[in-house]
């Protein structure tokens, strides 16, 4: 599971790293502790808004982490919708359509996964105090995780408003590797 993770490259590195030919206008700071419902950036193949029926082409965008699907009445669906497990995305109603049509990879530095140690200290709650281990390239280049993407309409909106349109998305995982 991908809970937290850090991005902190510029988006021209990105653009040149993933062979990008659209940007967006938006530049996000780094973030050493992207937590869901953050805005980050998706590396995606789509075709212009302003030509659907255009040839693809592969952008840089902005889009919210927390995937709501197109059918949600309600934004606030993506808080819990984070994840995606590998095993049974084609299978699940909201990730469904996604998975088939609307893929994606998220950069990063790396993510986090923490460890509950049986011997450890005692948090503040008297739980087992967990281990946060960062998992990153080792020669420090960019990580790409595989990921989903949404456009939800905020039906309460003029489809002309430009806060009408909400672009997500979800990190797709499967079991960790013992390695890890």
């Amino acid at each position: 599971m991908c809970g937290r993770y850090a991005a902190s490259r510029n988006p021209d590195d990105l653009v040149e790293v993933f062979d990008v030919v659209a940007r967006p206008l938006e530049t996000l700071a780094a973030d050493y502790n992207v937590a869901p419902t953050k805005k980050v950036y998706a590396v995606m193949d789509r075709a212009p808004r302003e030509e659907p029926d255009g040839s693809v082409r592969r952008e840089l965008a902005v889009v919210r982490w927390g995937l709501v699907p197109s059918w949600a009445k309600d934004p606030s669906i993506g808080n819990r919708m984070v994840n995606a497990r590998m095993e049974t995305v084609a299978d699940k109603p909201a990730y469904r359509r996604a998975f088939a049509k609307r893929r994606c990879l998220l950069p990063a530095d790396g993510y986090y996964e923490w460890y509950t140690p049986t011997d450890g200290p005692l948090g503040k709650n008297g739980k087992a105090a967990k281990q946060p281990f960062f998992i990153h390239p080792a020669d420090g280049s960019v990580m790409a995780m595989a990921g989903l993407y949404e456009i939800w309409r905020d039906p309460s909106r003029e489809p002309d408003d430009a806060h009408a349109w909400l672009t997500t998305c979800t990190v797709l995982t499967t079991t960790a590797e013992d390695a890890v």
